[in-house]
């Protein structure tokens, strides 16, 4: 399995996680994925992760006016996101345990490097 694969299905968690931090813009979610090495290559564009998180009520977005007179939307998330980015996070973190008992018993013990 390639690692565009798996990184697929927790986009949706780690747009949130981003914005639990702070408001930000597409472009600027799209650099931060970048930095913890979770690049969209082979996702496509940002933009529909943000607009399923606003369709799901998770997100509000507002239009901001740059120094330079450029609209920019920004995107935040609201109570609602954070349950649910709570709620992910928690689900996430029992199917990484269950994936790693199922894993280390079938290796032996030999765990690897």
């Amino acid at each position: 399995m390639d690692r565009t694969s798996l990184i697929k299905g927790h986009l949706e968690m780690c747009v949130l996680a981003i914005l639990n931090k702070q408001k930000s813009y597409g472009y600027e979610i799209m650099k931060e994925l970048d930095q913890y090495h979770l690049t969209l290559k082979g996702v496509g564009s940002i933009y529909p992760i943000l607009n399923k998180l606003l369709d799901q009520n998770w997100v509000i977005a507002s239009r901001e006016w740059t120094d330079s007179g450029k609209a920019r939307v920004y995107y935040e998330i609201n109570e609602r996101g954070r349950f649910h980015l709570q709620d992910s996070i928690k689900e996430w973190l029992a199917l990484q345990d269950d994936l790693k008992s199922l894993l280390y018993s079938s290796m032996e013990g030999a765990w690897p490097e």
